[in-house]
């Protein structure tokens, strides 16, 4: 396993030192120390070979872990070990291409604000302020509007969280609020009016454009070869366009309604209220019955309901929340662990794999001292080193 927080080892120490400090059994946490010592070997000889930067994919998602592992073990020098990583962004940022929260900037900036809240630096500030910059210039401007279009797919921006407008205007809210600059504020706002435009009402959810393009949808939809790989992909004709909407953290309501959700501290109005009902009422209809994974499974689409209740004043979704929690245990019991990949096999890593399916439902469990890795959140528990 290598240094990504999405499918290395990062998630499966990040899962087993959460684990072993809830439960105060001592074995994971010791499993997750030992796994920590590999994990730093690695980061030691890749750090002249490893160029992306994002939360899930690079080096964010390494200073992201060291972060909480710093916090949860009391240990400073983890704290200066991420901070030590952060030195050499600046460079990195300078040449990156990518800018979304799996790979690229928006992802960098959720992993360095973490790091920033429990040991605040001028130099991981400027690091973050430099991802955000990276961001607007790259920026797709149509109608008052702006996106942006992937690196490696696709001739339109993408909507949702972890590649598209809604995880890019959720990292520059955040930035926005802790600088106090407008201007990434303002192009925040451009990503969510951009969003908004990939709205498709007939299914009350947002466009998926990777894989759109006129009638090859219907051709791309009867061809998936594992429906749970992408859950509830449904198809709706609009005119002569063709529409395939996902049911996920990774594209699609949850992760949007999830962005939204995390954005009401810095942006409260009717429309952003109306968005996170949809995206609530879509992903209760659609979201359950595939996989449990994070990234395209029931307990990433759980942690939208999840921050709902602790977020909203509306009891009905901690009850929600509570139902489906003991419907995807029964799940478990039955079935076995279903992986996010192909056939359901099984995987360690955190966003497809048993790591995250053991972080989700510890998450549920102790959602006070366990935060939502979803959302790149800073550490819960004790104080900053």
């Amino acid at each position: 396993m290598g240094i990504e927080l999405y499918h290395g080892l990062p998630g499966v120490i990040l899962f087993l030192a959460y684990l072993g400090t809830v439960t105060d059994q001592k074995r994971y946490t010791e499993l997750a120390k030992g796994a920590l010592i590999t994990l730093q070997r690695q980061i030691e000889s890749s750090k002249a070979s490893i160029t992306s930067i994002g939360g899930f994919e690079g080096w964010g998602g390494v200073i992201y872990t060291l972060t909480h592992l710093g916090v949860l073990w009391n240990d400073p020098d983890l704290l200066n070990e991420a901070e030590l990583l952060g030195e050499i962004l600046p460079d990195l940022i300078e040449k990156n291409k990518n800018l979304d929260i799996i790979s690229g900037a928006a992802g960098c900036i959720g992993s360095l604000i973490s790091l920033y809240r429990c040991r605040p630096s001028q130099s991981i500030l400027a690091a973050a302020i430099q991802c955000g910059d990276q961001i607007i210039s790259h920026a797709q401007t149509t109608e008052g509007s702006v996106g942006w279009l992937p690196e490696d797919a696709g001739e339109k921006p993408l909507s949702g969280f972890s590649h598209g407008a809604a995880g890019m205007a959720w990292a520059l809210l955040e930035l926005a609020s802790l600088t106090g600059d407008l201007r990434f504020r303002t192009t925040a706002l451009a990503a969510i009016e951009y969003e908004r435009s990939l709205f498709c009402p007939e299914v009350r959810n947002w466009t998926d454009l990777r894989y759109v393009s006129g009638s090859s949808a219907l051709s791309y939809v009867s061809s998936l070869p594992d429906l749970s790989y992408f859950p509830s992909a449904i198809l709706s004709d609009n005119k002569d366009y063709q529409h395939i909407c996902m049911t996920a953290w990774c594209h699609g309501a949850p992760g949007i309604g999830l962005a939204r959700l995390r954005c009401l501290q810095h942006l409260d109005d009717a429309a952003i209220r109306s968005e996170i009902n949809t995206a609530l009422q879509t992903t209760l209809a659609q979201g359950f019955g595939h996989n449990h994974s994070l990234c395209h499974g029931d307990l990433g689409n759980l942690e939208l309901l999840l921050q709902a209740s602790l977020t909203l004043d509306d009891p009905q979704w901690k009850t929600q929340v509570d139902r489906l929690a003991a419907i995807i245990l029964e799940s478990i019991d039955k079935h076995g662990w279903l992986c996010g990949v192909p056939l359901g096999v099984e995987t360690p890593g955190l966003m497809t794999g048993l790591a995250g399916i053991g972080y989700g439902l510890l998450r549920l469990a102790a959602p006070e001292r366990v935060p939502s890795v979803l959302v790149l959140e800073h550490p819960l528990l004790n104080s900053a080193v």
